[in-house]
């Protein structure tokens, strides 16, 4: 009998094509849709979960605290600071400190091939203790043989020695005026789901110079921690401030600790390692994926539905030549499952096909089909298995609860209770489209916003070109590019908005106020090459000696040192990197600009003069034929550095940085979206086919009355655009609620303004009538004889 049940569904999915076809593809685009979000989501979840005792490694961090209270949260922590845990926490079973390149380029080189790199990092003797990260040559407990030993990514490996064994041959790096490095260690790739990546990791000892295990003024290293197995991570926490105190008694810093597996998702503090994900896009995200499968859910049901009552004298005859209730619903059950599960066939096959596409735009690399994501793959089959029921049961228990005699009759076909709740499942799944487009149109605008805002300086046709220190003069180079007509100014700085610059302690003469500065070393050229206006003072001078100890402060900066007009010609005190302060005196007061994103209010910052700083050069161009220019430049490069790869980026490009994840998440916004209104959009083409069936014989007796087609046109229309528009009050209030939210993550933002609910509403109207026509116009135009013959 049951495989008879399973003939009885095919036959029902061949028998009634339009129906079936419109069930399948909308239930399967929803699975698709929810599969894909599950798959980014337990992605990011994932972060650092790699690492066996990753419950067990905390990372610690600060809050640096301004003269006025104010915090500066703050990942970065001084060399000391490592040594100290070990020492005088009990709870502390390895401590380990790392240091980044931060954004210096190194210039790599083995035989003939060199390489510009930045994932290089310096570590110490305890690395290895605290993390994971798998060996395929060497042996962890003594990767380094020596100060000047180096181990490598496999990936790295291969790029400069091929396919020839790694292990003792020579990579010769910059550091340190160039040193030869021994490879004694290959790794296997850093997996993505780490919130710190690395090519290249060298000991500190490898720096030389002064011991900076007695440093607490260095703040340029990242300390981790892994806690013994028994240990409350609450008692190693409430021990991390008063050790700081007990070796910085007058320092006001805050000092706590972070679960690794907390960083990627919940911490966005100043220098972290990596671009961290957010929580709150996290939930957004699942949020969404059930938004999408609940409106694939309501199509199903409803058109599962509506297409049951057409058999109602099916389940009549059935129930006069004996069949018990529980068969019936066995066999609406079976129905409905049946249609679910094809339609889960068919998204499986979805995704695999559009997972590359969604790789290269989210620049991940999620999988599906691996025994890894067994959980997903259960809530998947019980999702699919659920809706298939939830289906399957309303018509069930309610055609079958029914007498023969009444079931015969069609009569719940046009009952109160059956278009009731067809009608609320189809507003609520509206109500969630409309909110979803109106959060698309506030995502676009602000992120229109952010990329097209004045920043107060001039981001577009800056080409930037990396020089590592070293090597000839670049003066002789510099007069060659000035004099390439496109090129209309050249400035040189240590630095690159919105990416890399650094950070020093300053305060008042008087020190009333200490506050942490962010700063840049520059030439003479570098404020006008990129449009930094000053509001007072002058610019520094070129190769002026006086100038070596004048600062530039921006507006920001003279708010918060709480400085006095005249501002010109008065000193601060700069701290160094020995805990000692120099003065230096202001020449000039620029104009706020935005050095990093939007998401943050504009900060302290400076320049400083250094002529000879070469660790970027900005060449402002005015080109119209750009790859030509950029030709003549590398020409020019290769003649003066013919040991130095050619690259370069634009001044804008880093910009764009800054938003990446916005951009990414926006795009995968935008596209659930759009599948989420034309999941809708198939649901209610069905009702719309279903409402024209029911009503053939009306339609057909109005036309001969002499009804218009305009008016016929709106009979079939006016319920659904009545929908709609109750969809569009109960949405907007939730769609203001939860774009209010998201646009509290940007410091620069837009308004909610009333225009974006409207066009999000007559979207949803338009998008409506034009599903509904296709079927209301069929209607419509039919020759009424043939729906009036059987009367």
């Amino acid at each position: 009998m049951l495989i008879n049940y399973f003939k009885i569904a095919w036959r029902n999915l061949r028998k009634n094509k339009a129906f079936s076809l419109i069930n399948i593809i909308g239930l399967s685009a929803g699975l698709m849709c929810f599969t894909i979000i599950l798959i980014y989501v337990d992605n990011e979840l994932s972060f650092d979960n790699f690492h066996k005792d990753a419950n067990r490694i905390y990372r610690v961090v600060k809050d640096f605290i301004n003269t006025d209270g104010s915090k500066i949260p703050d990942a970065t922590t001084p060399p000391a600071l490592a040594g100290v845990l070990r020492k005088e926490l009990p709870e502390v079973d390895h401590a380990t400190r790392l240091f980044p390149s931060w954004g210096r380029k190194y210039l790599i080189q083995h035989g003939e091939k060199s390489f510009y790199e930045t994932n290089l990092i310096r570590i110490d003797s305890s690395f290895f203790d605290v993390f994971d990260f798998e060996f395929v040559r060497a042996d962890k407990t003594n990767p380094f043989k020596g100060k000047q030993s180096i181990v490598v990514t496999q990936t790295t490996a291969k790029k400069y020695f091929g396919n020839t064994d790694p292990l003792g041959k020579i990579l010769r790096i910059n550091v340190n005026n160039g040193q030869d490095f021994v490879v004694t260690g290959v790794l296997k790739d850093v997996p993505q789901n780490a919130h710190f990546t690395f090519d290249f990791l060298i000991p500190f000892v490898s720096a030389g110079g002064a011991d900076i295990n007695n440093d607490w003024n260095w703040n340029s290293f990242y300390t981790y921690v892994l806690l013994k197995p028994t240990v409350d991570p609450n008692t190693f926490k409430s021990k991390l401030q008063p050790l700081f105190k007990k070796y910085q008694p007058e320092s006001k810093n805050q000092y706590y600790a972070q679960l690794l597996t907390d960083i990627h998702l919940k911490s966005n503090l100043k220098w972290e390692l990596g671009v961290n994900g957010d929580l709150a896009y996290v939930k957004i995200l699942t949020l969404i994926a059930a938004f999408v499968i609940i409106i694939a859910g309501i199509n199903y049901v409803n058109l599962i539905t509506a297409q049951s009552f057409t058999r109602a004298k099916e389940v009549g005859i059935r129930k006069v030549a004996g069949a018990s209730r529980q068969l019936l619903v066995l066999q609406f059950l079976l129905d409905s499952v049946c249609t679910a599960f094809v339609s889960f066939g068919i998204s499986l096959v979805a995704v695999s096909l559009l997972l590359p596409l969604v790789n290269r735009e989210l620049d991940r690399n999620l999988a599906f089909f691996c025994t890894a994501q067994w959980l997903l793959w259960i809530e998947l089959v019980g999702v699919t298995l659920f809706i298939g029921l939830l289906a399957g049961l309303y018509p069930a228990f309610q055609l079958s609860s029914f007498q023969p005699t009444r079931v015969l009759k069609g009569k719940f076909i046009s009952s109160y209770h059956g278009a009731s709740l067809r009608k609320s499942l189809v507003v609520f799944q509206f109500v969630i489209s409309i909110v979803l487009l109106v959060s698309f149109v506030t995502i676009y605008r602000q992120l229109e916003f952010v990329t097209k805002k004045n920043l107060g300086f001039n981001k577009n046709n800056i080409l930037l070109l990396p020089n590592v220190r070293g090597g000839n003069d670049p003066g002789p180079m510099v007069e060659e590019l000035k004099r390439i007509p496109a090129v209309t100014n050249l400035a040189r700085a240590d630095g690159i908005l919105g990416r890399l610059f650094s950070t020093n302690g300053v305060s008042s003469q008087n020190q009333n106020n200490h506050i942490s500065l962010n700063f840049m070393r520059i030439d003479h050229e570098f404020l006008n090459t990129l449009e930094i206006d000053l509001e007072e003072g002058r610019n520094f001078l070129s190769r002026s000696v006086a100038d070596s100890t004048s600062i530039i402060l921006n507006q920001k900066a003279v708010e918060e040192l709480g400085l006095k007009r005249p501002w010109l010609g008065q000193q601060l005190r700069w701290d160094d990197e020995t805990n000692k302060t120099h003065l230096v005196h202001i020449i000039g007061i620029a104009k706020d600009f935005h050095f990093t994103s939007l998401h943050e209010p504009i900060k302290p910052f400076a320049f400083v003069s250094e002529e000879n700083n070469g660790s970027t050069f900005f060449l402002k161009l005015q080109s119209q034929h750009l790859a030509k220019d950029i030709t003549l430049i590398q020409q020019v490069w290769t003649r003066h550095n013919p040991d130095k790869p050619f690259e370069y980026s634009f001044q804008d490009e880093e910009i764009a940085q800054l938003y990446l994840f916005d951009i990414k998440f926006k795009n995968l916004f935008s596209g659930v979206t759009l599948l989420a209104v034309l999941i809708a959009c198939l649901g209610l083409l069905g009702l719309s086919i279903y409402a024209a069936a029911a009503r053939t014989k009306e339609i057909g007796i109005r036309k001969v009355l002499g009804a218009g087609i305009v008016s016929l046109f709106a009979l079939l229309s006016k319920d659904f655009l009545l929908l709609i528009g109750i969809a569009i009050i109960g949405a907007s209030p939730i769609a203001w609620w939860a774009m209010h939210r998201w646009l509290q993550n940007f410091a620069y933002r837009v308004d909610l303004s009333w225009w974006m609910f409207a066009i999000a509403g007559l979207a949803a109207i338009f998008i409506a009538l034009i599903t509904v026509s296709f079927q209301a116009v069929k209607s419509v135009l039919a020759n009424p004889v043939k729906s009036l013959r059987t009367e």
